[in-house]
């Protein structure tokens, strides 16, 4: 395995389109028109935009315009999974929703990983501690006071995709409050 965690960038738009019409839910068929947006759509415009190509649509847009942000991770020319990460302040239904409320939202401040998703066959093999990295690494340099995470609360739920608490714990994020379906965990940046 040759991991390589890159930003994403606009011109990355095929790329990251490719890992979700092909790999992203290989083994899952019923989450494939996720494309990463439920922390960038308003529970209104979710309901909305339902069908799978408005989704792809919709995701392309918001990588064009440099609103969805994170990292995509290959292994050589194969894409092998996707972390939806950025500046809190840039989540507008993550800032509007109150149970993820956790101090002043203003851009600088917090940066937060939402979401990820490693590709089958690379699961369980260390890509999500890589990324892990990669996301401290860059909040200490991008200067960043707080990074936060959100994994869901029901450690028995199928699919982690916001990624399992204890990753989490293992790099010093520690629980800033239980929400009734996730918590949210909290490290400051020293």
């Amino acid at each position: 395995m040759d991991i390589c965690i890159k930003k994403l960038t606009p011109e990355m738009e095929t790329d990251f389109l490719y890992y979700f019409d092909n790999d992203a839910f290989s083994d899952h068929e019923e989450w494939s028109a996720c494309y990463c947006l439920q922390s960038h759509l308003s529970k209104e415009e979710d309901k909305r935009c339902v069908l799978k190509e408005e989704r792809r649509q919709k995701a392309g847009e918001l990588v064009r315009q440099g609103v969805m942000t994170g990292y995509l991770i290959y292994d050589g020319d194969k894409i092998a999974g996707w972390c939806n990460a950025g500046d809190k302040s840039d989540y507008g239904p993550v800032c509007a929703d109150e149970e993820f409320l956790t101090d002043k939202i203003e851009k600088g401040r917090i940066k937060v990983l939402y979401c990820m998703d490693i590709a089958p066959g690379y699961r369980g093999k260390g890509v999500a501690k890589a990324v892990m990295e990669r996301f401290l690494a860059d909040a200490k340099e991008e200067g960043y006071l707080y990074v936060e995470g959100y994994p869901f609360s029901d450690t028995k739920r199928d699919y982690q995709y916001r990624g399992p608490i204890r990753l989490y714990e293992k790099y010093g994020f520690e629980l800033y409050r239980k929400q009734e379906w996730f918590f949210i965990m909290r490290k400051e940046i020293l």
